[in-house]
């Protein structure tokens, strides 16, 4: 499995954990909200697969299947069970922390027009990470780059 096979794999297993996530939101002040913004960013996600398994197809990357997704980042299966919002927002902000990772990893091997899209998802993704969930869950920004809010 390459790097954009890995990085694929990976999103499959966000959004399943982005999914537990929001079904098993409990003891949330803020709940409404909180479960509204994790519902859009697994559909967030669904759309990102769905793009970049299409665009992988058409360069010859045969799509992991979720078997192999669950194979290849077991130690990232979220088993299904309430949490609280720290703990769900904590969680998140790796998730798209590696994510973006994943993204950037996969640069190398694909067009420049593929690299940009990456590009355009790694700053979305770190945007929500190193800003809005660190916000939310009392962290300080990570320095490194302007972001434009939305």
């Amino acid at each position: 499995m390459n790097e954009y096979q890995r990085l694929l794999a990976y999103l499959k297993i966000l959004y399943h954990n982005l999914t537990t996530l929001h079904r098993n939101l409990v003891k949330d002040g803020a709940w409404f909200a909180n479960h509204k913004q994790i519902g859009k960013w697994y559909e967030e996600v669904a759309s990102e697969i769905d793009d970049l398994v299409e665009t992988g197809i058409a360069l010859g990357y045969q799509e992991p299947g979720i078997k192999e997704a669950v194979l290849e980042f077991s130690n990232e299966c979220l088993p299904a069970q309430p949490r609280g919002p720290e703990e769900s927002f904590r969680l998140i902000l790796g998730y798209f922390r590696g994510a973006a990772g994943l993204m950037q990893a996969a640069e190398p091997l694909v067009p420049a027009s593929v690299a940009n899209k990456l590009q355009e998802y790694e700053y979305e993704w770190n945007k929500e990470a190193n800003f809005k969930v660190a916000a939310a869950i009392g962290e300080h920004a990570h320095s490194g780059g302007e972001y434009d809010d939305d």
